[in-house]
């Protein structure tokens, strides 16, 4: 049996430290897409900066958030992966058991193309365009 739990709320411009920050590109690119929105939205938030991935299984982010099916997850992921808002890592820990994918994550700065600046930036900064 599960407790009742208990939430506050504050007003969005008394915002902290404990909150995730998502590109409004995002919305763009994934529209009419609410799974993968969730699934975006929640590797940002488990996003181990000191690893610089997110590596929940894909039974953990189905169980967190509540969607019925792995088949759902991995094909909300496979088009994060056509988006470009994430690369996943896959491994093998021995020739017949795959670990844990790694999630690199990324956000879309620019629906248009970019600045002169923003080309000047190191390489590692952009990913690729994308038309949508």
């Amino acid at each position: 049996m599960c407790g009742k739990i208990e939430i506050k709320f504050r007003r969005i411009d008394k915002l902290d430290k404990n909150f995730t920050q998502i590109s409004n590109n995002v919305f763009y690119l994934l529209k009419g897409k609410s799974t993968a929105y969730m699934v975006y939205s929640y590797l940002n938030h488990r996003y181990n900066t000191n690893y610089n991935y997110a590596f929940p299984s894909i039974k953990t982010i189905q169980v967190d958030l509540g969607i019925g099916s792995n088949k759902t997850v991995v094909t909300a992921i496979e088009l994060l992966e056509e988006k470009k808002l994430i690369k996943v890592i896959r491994e093998k820990t021995s020739i017949n058991k795959n670990a844990v994918n790694k999630y690199v994550v990324y956000y879309p700065v620019a629906i248009n193309a970019l600045t002169e600046e923003e080309e000047r930036l190191a390489p590692d900064e952009f990913i690729e365009m994308m038309a949508i």
